[in-house]
């Protein structure tokens, strides 16, 4: 494969968060980032420099990223371009498809899935990216940008109507991507998909641990009553949210049902008897038998 100094990837994004945050992801891998505001910007970018590989954003202003496409088309300039975008319509896909984008990413865009993508299109074009960096996984980020994260995967996954407004960011103490989650409870016919459940099983299940107890989770809004048993249960010490319970009480009457339920003296929406104890108990003390003699082997 090809040898570069190094691997110029254009970013044209007019929100300068999301921008900054997916320079600082392939700036971690190696890559020269190269910033734009919107599609003129892109363009005069090109004029000037090389670009290996292009994200644009469809809907930046004056001139959005289908135009910035159709500026290379025109000019013949091969430059592999990878839409980033809310919108999952299919005229824009085909859009997309006829002006030859190599990849359309949906926002919000994980930090391994854009890397994997960008590493996937230079090694087909015969660059290799392999030396040009640290790997992905250790990038680090601010509490303000783990917390953006936490408030834009939640306006996108109410902008793309997979469920309500609550996304949520699980990061170890130095600031390195562990889980993310959004509320999931309608798109997934889930009742325990809230935000901050997702991530703690996505963060368990990439550290093979319950134990997160070196962790912080940012959430834009205050955790459920699920969430927050979940987050005891696995020892996180931290949580920063970005709305309190009362400020969406609104949004979460079946939250609020549920506190004065369970924080009255005695319950009444739902009946609990014990059955079947002997039966159980003989079941329960077979299992801590069971641990003795594995300890004990």
């Amino acid at each position: 494969m090809a040898e570069k100094a190094y691997i110029n990837i254009l970013i044209a994004e007019d929100n300068q968060v999301s921008r900054e945050m997916m320079a600082q992801i392939l700036s971690a891998r190696g890559f020269n980032i190269l910033h734009a505001n919107n599609g003129d910007e892109a363009i005069e970018i090109i004029k000037k420099q090389d670009v290996d590989v292009a994200l644009v954003d469809i809907n930046m202003a004056p001139t959005g990223g289908f135009e910035f496409v159709k500026f290379l088309v025109v000019r013949g300039l091969d430059v592999p371009v990878v839409v980033i975008t809310s919108d999952d319509s299919s005229d824009l896909l085909m859009e997309a498809s006829n002006l030859g984008v190599m990849r359309v990413l949906q926002k919000p865009v994980s930090p391994t899935r854009l890397t994997d993508t960008v590493v996937h299109i230079l090694k087909r074009r015969g660059l290799n990216p392999d030396n040009m960096g640290v790997a992905v996984h250790n990038t680090k980020f601010s509490g303000a940008d783990l917390m953006h994260r936490a408030i834009e995967l939640a306006e996108n996954n109410f902008k793309a109507g997979k469920g309500g407004p609550y996304g949520a960011v699980l990061a170890d103490e130095e600031g390195k991507i562990l889980g993310e989650g959004v509320n999931g409870i309608m798109a997934r016919s889930d009742p325990t998909a809230h935000a901050e459940v997702m991530a703690i099983r996505q963060a368990a299940e990439k550290l093979k641990s319950g134990d997160l107890s070196h962790c912080k989770l940012y959430v834009s809004s205050e955790p459920t009553m699920m969430g927050k048993a979940l987050i005891l249960s696995v020892g996180i010490p931290v949580v920063y949210y970005g709305l309190s319970h009362d400020e969406i009480k609104s949004l979460r009457m079946s939250e609020e049902k549920v506190r004065r339920e369970l924080h009255a003296q005695e319950q009444t929406a739902t009946k609990y008897e014990q059955l079947g104890h002997e039966e159980a108990m003989d079941m329960f003390q077979n299992w801590i038998k069971s641990r003795a003699d594995k300890t004990a082997s």
